[in-house]
Parts: structure tokens; C-alpha cells; sequence
């Protein structure tokens, strides 16, 4: 029998995001609250995917989309030229840091910290055993969903019927590392197609979310620089539905 090795997992990426909630209080730099966000979102993932009696928290899960509005303002900032958008930039770049000031305040912090505590005591006390093999299975079994699910998509699917299948694959993209990480099973060819899928199924979404940000930024921001972005996202857009058409039409 595995010797905790997924509790032991699952309590050391808890204690990853309290020492990235220190760092957010004072400086929330992009990187470290995207590492933030994915890192819940892998214990997320794991209790999900194995230990569904110790369901994650919706409050912790709220929490983590408390962060959503300085994540996509960090997406467009990157998707833009400073040289070519110098005024939107300048603008993002100060919403960015008031929006971040917001968010990040110690009593986020320290109730976001009690959150985390809780949880990693349930899951210390619970200290789950599993086969090797049943964690395989059970992985597998929800693999072999994501791909049947992603063979049964239509041309015409909606972003949210897309967007929700690419949580499928992150979630199974996140236990294949997981497998790895801990020695139990060699998955990197897997863990490859979950990204490829899930950054083909995300990128729809992703556009999507940067129109409906980029049309709120122009109710208080209006000018022409957001008026042509929001013209080029749509086209791109239209593209990537057309790209992804192409792509449910072709065998896996």
C-alpha cells in the first residue's frame, strides 16, 4: 500500500498557497498569483478526482475567484505592446494595481489562511490510503470520459460546453501529475494530450472572457485603442470557433 503519499501531496501544495498568500500581501506579482490559483486548483482538482468525502470547500473556492479580475486584466496586459497601447497600458496597469490592493488585504489573508488551515487539518486527520492501482483506475476511468466526451462534441458547442470540458482535462491533466510526481505511474505522454486539449478547448473561452473585460474597460476607459481591440478579439474569435471546428472534426 502507498504510503500517504496523496495526502502528503495535497498537504504540501496547501502549504505552498499559504506561503504565496504571505508574498500576495505585500507585492501581487502575476506570477505568483497565477501559481496561487492553479495551485488550489490542483488540490481542487485531486479531492475531485479520489477523496470526493472531503469536498473542497466552496468558500475556499470562493476565495480563489476573488483573485479572477486581476488574473484577466494580467492576460490582456500580456497580450499587449506597451509601444503600440501606451494610454490602455498605462490604464490596465494602474486598475491592475488597485484592483490587486483590493483584494490582497490581511483580512483576505488571514481569513484565507484559516480556510487553508482547516482544510489541510481534514485532510491530515482523514490521511487516505489508496492502492496504486485504484488511483490509476479511478484516473483512467475519468480520462477515458474526457476523451469520449471530446469525440461527442459538435461543431456548433457553446464556450461553456467547451470551458467545462477543459476543466475535465485540467482536472485529469492535474492527477496525471500527481501519478508522476509520486513515482506511481509514468504519464508524461498522457499529461502532454490533457494540455494540448485543454489549451484547444480554452482558448474560445479565454477570448471570450477578454471581450467582455475589454467592453466593461471601455465604460469607464472609452477610445479608440479599446474600440479596435474589442473589433481584432472578435475576429480572432471568429477564427479560433472556425480552428476548433476543424479540430472535433478530426479523430483524436
Amino acid at each position: 500500500m502507498e504510503e500517504n503519499k496523496l495526502s502528503r501531496y495535497l498537504l504540501y501544495q496547501l502549504y505552498h498557497t499559504r506561503v504565496l498568500l504571505h508574498s500576495l500581501q505585500y507585492d501581487a506579482r502575476e506570477e505568483d498569483i497565477h501559481e496561487f490559483r492553479v495551485t488550489l486548483r490542483r488540490v481542487r482538482s485531486l479531492i475531485k478526482l479520489f477523496l470526493t468525502d472531503l469536498s473542497f470547500p466552496k468558500i475556499l473556492k470562493t476565495a480563489m475567484q476573488e483573485t479572477n479580475s486581476v488574473r484577466e486584466i494580467d492576460v490582456l496586459l500580456r497580450s499587449l505592446r506597451r509601444s503600440k497601447h501606451p494610454k490602455l497600458f498605462k490604464y490596465l496597469s494602474k486598475l491592475r494595481k488597485t484592483s490587486a490592493k483590493t483584494i490582497f488585504t490581511p483580512d483576505y489573508t488571514d481569513k484565507t489562511l484559516a480556510l487553508i488551515d482547516e482544510y489541510s487539518l481534514l485532510i491530515s486527520q482523514s490521511d487516505p490510503h489508496f492502492l496504486p492501482e485504484i488511483l490509476i483506475q479511478k484516473l483512467l476511468t475519468h480520462y477515458q470520459h474526457c476523451i469520449d466526451s471530446f469525440s461527442t462534441l459538435q461543431r456548433d458547442s457553446d464556450p461553456k460546453t467547451l470551458h467545462r470540458l477543459r476543466i475535465e482535462f485540467k482536472d485529469a491533466r492535474y492527477g496525471f501529475e500527481f501519478l508522476e510526481i509520486a513515482d506511481i505511474h509514468q504519464c508524461q505522454e498522457v499529461i502532454l494530450h490533457c494540455k494540448q486539449l485543454q489549451n484547444t478547448l480554452g482558448a474560445i473561452q479565454d477570448t471570450v472572457n477578454q471581450i467582455d473585460l475589454l467592453k466593461k474597460i471601455s465604460q469607464d476607459y472609452p477610445s479608440d485603442e479599446v474600440k479596435d481591440l474589442i473589433r481584432k478579439r472578435k475576429k480572432e474569435l471568429q477564427i479560433l470557433k472556425d480552428t476548433t471546428r476543424s479540430e472535433l472534426s478530426a479523430p483524436i
